[in-house]
């Protein structure tokens, strides 16, 4: 599969010259000028400096930055057709921002152009075919180039939790947390197709930042997926077939759940990586909670704002869970607090369903 920086293509590379335009001799002598006195100029009218100020509106449309970059002066931008942003910069560096209009992520530099002073205009002429141009390095040739962005899995705002059905499929299953839906993502060919969108899957409508995150951590057992939505604080399920499209409505297991990803037994439970300090043990046929790990919501807990949890597969861990920690997501984080954890749940893992293994 092509990557997106040999997809960028030199398309044209013309140089510039101004030309002088010189009169072309005649055949007949040139009229002689006529004198003035070397003590008057002639007189050349100037145009009155005229300064309008439009009025203001009664009530000003309020403003608010969603990007900024140390000493970059955006020049232009586009919209791809999902509603992300690509923006040049004219100095001090020819740069092609990703711009979140939501602000939920930092602008990323998609590609440099080396070849460039800078990068002015930029247009969308087929669906994610994009245009560039600029000047080059030496000063005098005007350069346009193609950015591709078919290849930059199908249209997703932010993947987040990813999974498989079976490990037999040569696809995977990818959760788009701001688009609110579940994305196909086929390992040979690279294509990709989006199989879900459901309102269940989506964050909380005019929110910004965690608010609105949708769908986080996934998970497939027995046709069946399982997934949290960490802006709306809810757990669901959903029947799928096994080529990851929808088989049936999503059925809300449990609301008022801080999550985000989470390991899966074989009983049912689901063991919950909480961004609030704990690890959850949340009943996926009851939607009872019970935190079996960490202090919720506490500065001192063990655990700072867990983000992910999977099950041992030897024979010594098969009862316990590994945790991995950002370090504090909402709570100040001590140090050392960022890592992976180790949680031995002993006697509940082996009641509740001794092999930990998801499938």
């Amino acid at each position: 599969m092509p990557t997106l920086l040999s997809s960028i293509l030199i398309l044209l590379s013309t140089t510039i010259a101004i030309a002088s335009r010189v009169s072309q001799p005649s055949s007949s002598p040139a009229p002689s000028p006529t004198p003035t006195s070397p003590s008057t100029a002639p007189s050349v009218p100037v145009q009155p400096i005229v300064t309008y100020i439009p009025p203001s509106a009664p009530s000003k449309a309020p403003v608010t930055k969603i990007a900024t970059y140390a000493g970059a002066g955006f020049e232009n931008l586009a919209f791809r057709f999902n509603g992300q942003l690509l923006a040049t910069t004219a100095f001090p560096a020819p740069l092609l921002f990703y711009i979140d209009p939501l602000s939920i992520r930092p602008p990323i530099v998609l590609h440099n152009f080396t070849a460039l002073r800078n990068t002015v205009g930029i247009t969308e002429l087929a669906e994610d075919r994009f245009y560039v141009h600029g000047q080059g390095v030496d000063g005098g040739a005007f350069r346009v180039y193609e950015v591709d962005m078919r290849g930059v899995l199908g249209s997703a705002l932010l993947p987040n939790g990813m999974t498989c059905i079976r490990r037999s499929d040569d696809f995977v299953l990818i959760a788009d947390t701001i688009l609110g839906g579940v994305w196909k993502f086929n390992v040979d060919s690279g294509r990709s197709q989006l199989v879900i969108k459901d309102p269940s899957m989506a964050g909380l409508p005019n929110k910004t930042e965690f608010a609105a995150f949708g769908i986080n951590g996934l998970r497939v057992q027995n046709k069946t997926l399982f997934y949290c939505n960490s802006g709306a604080q809810t757990f669901y399920k959903m029947p799928i077939h096994l080529d990851g499209s929808s088989a049936g409505k999503a059925k809300l297991i449990a609301s008022g759940i801080a999550c985000d990803d989470f390991a899966l037994d074989d009983w049912g439970f689901a063991y919950v990586a909480s961004p609030r300090n704990a690890l959850i043990r949340l009943d996926t046929r009851t939607g009872s909670q019970l935190v079996v790990a960490g202090d919720f919501n506490q500065s001192s807990s063990d655990i700072i704002s867990a983000s992910s949890a999977r099950f041992g597969v030897g024979d010594s861990d098969l009862t316990s869970l590994y945790i991995t920690t950002n370090g504090g997501a909402f709570v100040g984080a001590p140090a050392g607090s960022q890592g992976v954890s180790r949680v031995d749940v002993g006697d509940l893992a082996q009641f509740f369903g001794k092999n930990g293994q998801y499938r």
